[in-house]
């Protein structure tokens, strides 16, 4: 989870906005072909007052448009409905991440000297157990930067012998990621919590996305049995049984062009972060040596157009808060609960559609927030302030004029 490196931009390496104006795709989370629509221009202005009138007009008035514009955005209007609508996969029988209820597991292994070892792929082995008393073996190693360094308890990367795993929630994950707590306690579970529903959050709005499970886990170390703790935890599919759910690859790249990305899904992604208040991101490069982008996956397949983009690691998000979490000193931001648009200028004519897209989603997102099946009362209320305070921004023609077009890259 290393920190954000902004993306060295130059209007060589922005590339052209290429393609048709209309395509077909077979992209999608185990779905048959669908329109998209690839925009046109090679740049786009950045909006003037009027238009930011008629977005937040089209936003607030769903897929109704009151200018002689209208019928080009009904056109964007259906491409954003088209996109990001995706018929569900066929992992609907999936036990680990159909269900939403918290899991109860115990999970037992030299916890201790996996922290202190100071190789991050050491390989251990332990076990889960289950609530009804079932053992699974495993291995299982430490991942993530940023944590490493400031937390106590790592994030665990576990292997699961499929052969032992029939019949539990584990069938058919070989591979899984255990977020843990930086510390033990109840102010590091709501840090937790949050953002298991940042990315609860991002499925709500778009696929694919990573799906997640939360897991109220009792961390036994077996080389230190009095030293026995419990923590709020979550689940994480690991991105390469993602890709391949969504009959996709995920790509080795070092890096990547704007014109490899989908006007519409980076819109929508970026205005997610914005709504998450995440700047550690980027879709097009990465650190020396990592795998492209920063904290966003990059699938495709042959025969795409475009890549696919599968956002993870919101620790560092506003919505989160986390006590270790510091914006980038390159940014204009001092603390990470400030917003940050960082989404590109030259896709603005997607804007007024994915913000038609976020007010359809927003009963569904405030209902994820009032779970009160869910812990934490006082930190979803918390976060659902947050969220509040993104879509007065992304319904006020000011706003969205000042803190989103005036900010795009």
């Amino acid at each position: 989870m290393s920190k954000s490196v902004p993306d060295h931009l130059n209007p060589t390496a922005l590339g052209p906005n290429r393609g048709d104006p209309w395509r077909r795709n077979a992209a999608a989370c185990n779905s048959s072909e669908r329109d998209r629509h690839d925009g046109g221009s090679d740049t786009i202005e950045a909006a003037s007052e009027a238009q930011t009138v008629e977005w937040v007009a089209a936003a607030k008035g769903g897929h109704e448009v009151r200018t002689r514009r209208r019928g080009v955005m009904v056109k964007v209007v259906t491409l954003v409905v088209m996109a990001f609508s995706w018929p569900a996969d066929s992992s609907a029988t999936d036990r680990l991440f159909a269900a939403d209820e918290i899991l109860d597991l115990t999970f037992s292994g030299p916890l201790t000297r996996l922290s202190r070892d100071p190789a991050p792929g050491a390989e251990y082995t332990g076990s889960i157990e289950l609530g009804n008393g079932q053992m699974i073996p495993v291995t299982f190693s430490k991942f993530g930067i940023s944590r490493l360094s400031a937390c106590r308890v790592p994030c665990l990367k576990i292997n699961v012998d499929q052969d032992l795993a029939r019949g539990t929630p584990f069938e058919g994950h070989g591979t899984l990621r255990l977020v843990t707590p930086c510390f033990f306690g109840s102010r590091y579970d709501s840090f937790i919590l949050l953002e298991y529903l940042a990315y609860k959050s991002y499925e709500v709005i778009a696929e694919p996305a990573l799906r997640v499970r939360l897991v109220s886990c009792r961390f036994r170390d077996v080389e230190r049995p009095a030293s026995e703790e419990i923590g709020l935890s979550f689940f994480l599919e690991d991105i390469a049984e993602a890709a391949s759910r969504c009959g996709k690859q995920w790509l080795d790249i070092p890096s990547q062009s704007i014109g490899d990305l989908d006007p519409t899904q980076v819109t929508v992604l970026s205005l997610f972060q914005l709504m998450v208040g995440n700047t550690d991101w980027s879709v097009l490069s990465c650190h020396p040596g990592e795998r492209c982008c920063h904290n966003v996956a990059v699938l495709g397949a042959e025969g795409d157009r475009f890549n696919t983009l599968l956002p993870f690691d919101f620790d560092y998000a506003g919505l989160v808060d986390a006590p270790y979490a510091l914006p980038d000193e390159q940014l204009k931001i001092r603390r990470v609960t400030q917003r940050l648009y960082r989404g590109f200028c030259v896709h603005n004519d997607r804007l007024p559609a994915a913000i038609v897209l976020f007010n359809e989603k927003r009963p569904a997102l405030e209902m994820l927030f009032r779970n009160d099946e869910l812990p934490d009362p006082k930190a979803r209320q918390r976060a659902m302030k947050y969220i509040t305070s993104f879509y007065d921004t992304i319904n006020d023609r000011r706003k969205v004029k000042s803190r989103i077009l005036g900010d795009c890259r």
